[in-house]
């Protein structure tokens, strides 16, 4: 019998040996360690997610002027009048928007003036103050350049009135910068509160 009861105590001494192991007051697989994974808090995840939100809603700001000014050199008027606000639009009425953006006569195909054209958003968004009818908004300076026949290369700034209706950002006012305009503090609100 007492060979028996040391043998218990064996086993269970071995079974507590074994669970002692692999528990450790650290926890994790490092020996005790504190674990190098921090976890997130409440707040802090809340505050990642308001920047990843930002900055989706911004890129697609910045999406909706590029692919604005890429319609308009196009002559893509659904594609452009789709991309402005009711009040932004050409003319009085849907039709009209598109009838605006018709290629003239002179114009070059919209294929061939796409594949001349690099389009590109310049700096950063900025606020821009009510003027008009044009409701405040953010303004994006939208830079165009063209190679011509000859080669040279010909720059067109626009500044875009950006305005986000029903959680889409469309185009409320377009209008070129003017070189003058460059060196204000704030070329895309000197042009976009331009009375002419």
């Amino acid at each position: 019998m007492r060979k028996r009861g040391m043998a218990v105590a064996a086993a269970t001494a071995s079974v507590l040996m074994v669970a002692g192991c692999s528990s450790s007051s650290g926890g994790g697989k490092d020996g005790g360690k504190p674990s190098a994974k921090k976890t997130e808090s409440a707040a802090e995840r809340q505050a990642r997610e308001a920047r990843e939100a930002a900055a989706k809603d911004r890129q697609a700001m910045l999406d909706a002027a590029v692919k604005f000014r890429k319609a308009e050199i196009a002559h893509d008027g659904r594609a452009a009048c789709a991309l402005k606000t009711a009040e932004g639009r050409y003319g009085d009425s849907p039709e009209k928007c598109v009838d605006f953006y018709k290629p003239r006569a002179n114009d070059k195909p919209a294929d061939e003036e796409l594949a001349r054209a690099t389009v590109t958003v310049t700096g950063d968004p900025v606020e821009v103050p009510a003027i008009g009818n044009h409701p405040a908004g953010k303004g994006v300076m939208v830079t165009t350049q063209t190679t011509g026949d000859d080669g040279r290369v010909g720059v067109v700034r626009d500044a875009l009135r950006m305005l986000k209706i029903s959680g889409q950002w469309l185009v409320d006012q377009s209008k070129q910068v003017l070189d003058s305009e460059m060196t204000a503090s704030s070329p895309v609100v000197s042009a976009l509160m331009r009375s002419h």
